[in-house]
Parts: structure tokens; sequence; C-alpha cells
């Protein structure tokens, strides 16, 4: 906490001595959960300074008190801390930053970290980053500690990764991390990626020195004069890499549908890096100028071959007119973790009263079977929804199920949900967002990393500002 106020007059003063950029971005929310009794405050300060070759910045988080949605052990989380500083230098193709730094090899096979706030992950590394790029040439040095949760770290480890591109379909690239010198606990991966006019295909094979068994991850994208074709396969074989607070390196692509649908988010899989293999296809047809078909499927089973998750999800998109767009969708899903197999439909409309005005609704029904004692519920959500662009947005939120019908569930159980929630953008960099009433428990997934958000009543307001 002392060297944050240094720290602080120091970018005061470069800014005032050299004429540079200065980005100052601030995120806070509010949350006042009156079904719990609980106020919690989380803000973000960002702040970043550049004059030519330097770069620096720091970012100062608050927790007070810390979310027990978000963390497990509160107690950890300290309420006010500086959680990210750096200094970089950019000279031609070399790029050197000491402090905390965001890094990826290949497709994460065996190292991607980053932050997303809402699930909340930021396993930033604290260390020193070497990156040299050229033409055909690119690669990156690191050595470093990743951070958990509560701002720990532990084990210092070192990784490279090289990239080479042959011509200009080809390029090729390996990389490598060691975790403990001493007992060299290390794990290499090579990749390889073509690109051809109308298709690309990339190949990544991964191998932990303490286990020789082989990963890989493949990937093929292809356009065609009406389609669009993704396809994917992974299988992940003991890829876990943990430091003492069993924070893992890895997280290779889901090949999952990330929806942005509420109620095909109620039944997510947890991608398990050390224990699973499936692939995913998507489709999409354009057959005319207003038509768009999309189909997509995956599939992920564990190392001995048990289903995990399986889903369906078709898509039909098109506008009527100047005003009208109407999205229907069908999802089918089934989950091992929840037990679950459960039927989606919906459909998504969008009127544009003018210009600047416009209506959406979205309705949504799921239908959720428990395939171990076969009892049945039904959900329904609504939204009702007008924005007035650029700076406004009004939303009515309501949510009803029968979920308290069935036997193993008290009758008391909450069974219906209301909240609104206005949107004001202004400034064209500052966003103020109040929400209040009710929302029911799901998940929030980012990428197969999933968090239960708990049922929630009251008031939340988030306000993000940049400068």
């Amino acid at each position: 906490m002392k060297k944050i106020p240094y720290l602080l007059f120091l970018l005061f003063l470069l800014v005032h001595i050299l004429p540079a950029q200065l980005i100052i971005k601030n995120q806070s929310e509010y949350s006042n959960w009156q079904n719990e009794n609980r106020t919690i405050w989380e803000n973000w300060t960002d702040i970043n300074y550049q004059y030519d070759f330097l770069k620096t910045g720091l970012r100062f988080e608050v927790n007070d008190p810390p979310d027990p949605s978000k963390f497990q052990q509160p107690d950890l989380v300290k309420k006010h801390e500086l959680t990210y500083k750096f200094v970089e230098l950019n000279y031609e193709g070399l790029t050197a930053r000491l402090g905390n730094f965001y890094s990826m090899f290949g497709r994460g096979l065996i190292l991607r970290t980053y932050e997303n706030r809402n699930i909340p992950v930021d396993n930033n590394i604290e260390g020193l980053q070497l990156k040299y790029r050229t033409k055909v040439f690119n690669s990156q040095v690191i050595a470093g500690k990743i951070r958990d949760s509560y701002n720990r770290r532990a084990k210092l480890f070192y990784g490279t990764d090289l990239g080479v591109k042959l011509n200009k379909e080809l390029k090729i690239g390996a990389s490598a991390l060691v975790q403990d010198k001493d007992k060299k606990k290390s794990i290499m991966a090579a990749n390889i990626n073509y690109i051809y006019d109308w298709f690309d295909i990339y190949l990544e094979v991964a191998s932990p020195q303490w286990e020789r068994k082989l990963s890989n991850y493949i990937a093929l994208n292809a356009i065609f004069e009406k389609f669009t074709l993704t396809a994917e396969h992974k299988n992940y074989n003991n890829l876990l890499f943990p430091n003492k607070y069993q924070i893992e390196y890895a997280a290779g692509p889901s090949l999952l549908r990330e929806h942005s649908f509420t109620l095909l988010n109620r039944h997510p899989h947890l991608v398990e890096m050390n224990n699973e293999m499936g692939y995913q296809f998507e489709l999409t047809w354009f057959p005319d100028d207003l038509w768009q078909l999309m189909l997509n499927y995956s599939l992920t089973n564990n190392q001995k071959n048990q289903r995990q998750f399986e889903e369906y999800y078709f898509e039909v998109t098109r506008p009527f007119g100047d005003s009208w767009e109407v999205l229907t969708a069908l999802d089918w899903s089934y989950d091992l973790s929840s037990g679950t197999e459960n039927i989606t439909p919906l459909v998504d409309l969008y009127y544009n009263l003018n210009s600047r005005n416009q209506i959406h609704v979205s309705l949504q029904h799921q239908h959720t079977l428990n395939v171990k004692d076969k009892s049945e519920f039904d959900s329904e959500l609504a939204l009702l929804e007008f924005s007035h662009s650029p700076w406004l947005t009004m939303a009515l939120v309501g949510e009803i199920t029968n979920e308290n019908q069935l036997n193993n569930v008290p009758n008391n159980k909450k069974n219906t949900w209301l909240y609104g929630n206005v949107i004001f953008s202004f400034g064209g960099s500052h966003q103020l967002s109040v929400l209040y009433g009710s929302r029911q428990a799901g998940f929030v997934c980012v990428g197969g990393v999933c968090r239960l958000e708990p049922e929630f009543e009251g008031v939340e307001i988030k306000l993000t500002n940049r400068f």
C-alpha cells in the first residue's frame, strides 16, 4: 500500500516531463444483496503510460469485502492491493517487459494466461518477458511466477515459444515450459499451420516429461461460396501442470459453443485438461442474401471414451424488410456433471423503430430431464429491451420455473425472478449500469471455465470510465 502513492507520483512526473499518452481506465461494481444481507464493492483502476519506446502501467484492485461467490477462501483476499505493474521497452522487433504480463504459447495446450473479471480469472505472470519478431521469425522467452485468485505466487518457471514462417502458406512452431529446474519437470509442444486460399488447418501436439503421453488439438476452417465450416478435434491427456496453489498453466480450446442466451448456460461443461477428448463441428449456410442457417455439434468424452458432454445447436436468422430481424434456435444438450438432458427452443425478435431506436424481445424455454431419477421440470425466460443508440438501453427480464414441484426440492424454493436493468453510455467512453430486482442462480462461462453465480436479489451498479 505504501508504494502506491510513489508509483502514481512517478507517473504524474513522467506525463508532465515527457509528451506522451496516458490512459486511465476504471471499472467499479457495487452490489447490495438484500437476500443475503451483504454489500460488496469491487474496483479495478488501470493506468498505462507510453512514451516512444517506453511503456509502463499498474492496476490497483479493491475487494471490499471479497465476494464469497467468487472466492472460496475470502479471508485470503486483500481488500486493497496493487495486483499488476510493469515496465516495457520496445526497439524495432524487440520487446522487453519486466513485471506482470499475460502470455499464450500456440493455442494454449501448455500455456495460456489471461484475465476475465466475470469468471473471475487473472493468472498473470510476474517476471521477465522477451519477444523478438521479424517477417519470418518470432520468439518469446519468459521467466516468472503465475498467480492464483488470491495473488499468491509459487514455483518459478521458464518458457520459450518459437515460430517460423517457411513461406506464404506454411508456419511451424515449438514451445516448452520448465517448472522445477532441479527436478526437470517440463512439457513441450510443436505446431504447424497451413493456410491456402479457401481453407486453413492447424495442428498442435504436446507431451509432458513426467507422463509420456501425447495430446493434440486440430482445427480446420474452410470458406466456400455459400458455406463456412469449422471442425476441431481435441485430445487432452495428462496436461495438468499445477504449481503449489494448484494453478494450471494450460488452457486449451474448449471445443464448446459459447452461448449468449441465459438458459443455454445453465448446464455447462468445465474443460478438464487432464482427461478429455472430443470434437466440434459448425457449419453455416447462406442460401441467399436473407437467410442464414447454422448447425453446431460438439461431443466431449473422457480418456475411457465415456460421454461427458454432448450438444446439438441449430439456428436460423432472417431479416424481414428494413425493420424486422428474427432469430430462432433449437438446442439439445447432455451434461454428465449435472446428470441432465436439456431441450431449449428460443426466439429472438428485433424491431427497428427508426435508425436509432430498437426493440428486442427474447423468449426462451427449457425442458430439463434428470437422467438418474427421470424427474422433469421446465424453465421460462422472457426479455423485453429498448435501446436508443448510442446512449441508452433499458431491459426487463423475468424467469419462472416449476423445479420446486420436484420431490427432492423444497416447496418454498423461489420459482420466479424479475429484474430491470438500465445502461447509460455517455462521453464516448463511459458507461453506467443499474440493475434492480431478483436474478436466478446460474453459471458464467468463458472458454470452458465456469463460475456459479448465486441467486441475487437487490441492487447492482456498475460504472466503467476510460480517460
